[in-house]
This record gives structure tokens, sequence and C-alpha cells, in this order.
């Protein structure tokens, strides 16, 4: 077996995009993508967008995203950390992942340190400071 010692990134993903049979194939390549790190990962980074919508109310979730979740799953249980920065399309991400499926969601950008190198991980959205329509909405949309 291999050492976990490897971090792993992605975003945009951007699962449940029309077309659906091209959201489907993007949700089978990145699975399969998840397979393969697998047995080398000790952290993997979901940096926003993850997917095209996503919308929990209470008890119920979006359909679909099956094989995706059912592999972030499976990485969690071989004892992967796996953390979710929000996007601006998955900002109502709430309860449901880290319950069903162990993953750490962060609602802003993080700053952290490895082997001696800084990195500052985040979605992007919101980089732009004049844009204050946009701001507005998210804090809105973050209350």
């Amino acid at each position: 077996m291999a050492e976990r010692n490897r971090i792993y990134f992605a975003s945009d993903l951007h699962l449940g995009m029309h077309p659906e049979e091209e959201s489907l194939r993007r949700e089978k390549l990145f699975v399969q993508w998840l397979e393969e790190i697998r047995d080398n990962a000790s952290e993997l980074w979901l940096l926003g967008d993850v997917f095209d919508f996503w919308f929990e109310y209470k008890k119920v979730v979006p359909r679909g995203f099956t094989r995706f979740l059912g592999a972030l799953a499976t990485l969690s249980d071989a004892g992967v950390e796996i953390h979710l920065i929000t996007g601006n399309h998955d900002i109502w991400i709430f309860d449901y992942l880290p319950e069903e499926i162990g993953l750490q969601v962060h609602r802003q950008s993080i700053t952290r340190t490895w082997n001696k190198h800084l990195f500052h991980l985040g979605h992007g959205d919101g980089l732009y400071h004049n844009d204050r329509k946009y701001r507005m909405l998210q804090a809105f949309f973050k209350n």
C-alpha cells in the first residue's frame, strides 16, 4: 500500500450542469480520478463550484451525483481528509455532506502551510472588491 502523503486539489466541476450527458461524463471521469488517488491521498481540497447548483432544505438534498458522493464517502472511509471551500454555485451546502460523508465545509478562503510553503486556498468568487452588487448578493445568500 502506498504512503498517504499527497494533497490533491480540484474545482469548478459544475456537476449537474446541462447538458445532462456531459455532466454525467464529467462525473464519471472525476470518480475515476478519485479512485486513482485513493491509496496515496492524505487530503482532498474541493475549491468551490463542485456542483452547478446545490440546495439543501432540512432533510432534502438534490437528486443525482450518486457516483461522486459514493466515491467521496469511500475516500473519507479510507482516512482521506476531505475539505470543501464553497463557491458561488454551492453556497447552500449545509449539514448533509459533513454528516453523511465526513467532509469539512469552509465558507471562507483558507491559508495553509505544507512543507514550508504557504498556500492560499479559495474559490476566487468575490476577489474583485469593487463588485458591490455581487458582494451584497453573497452576504444575502450566506445569511
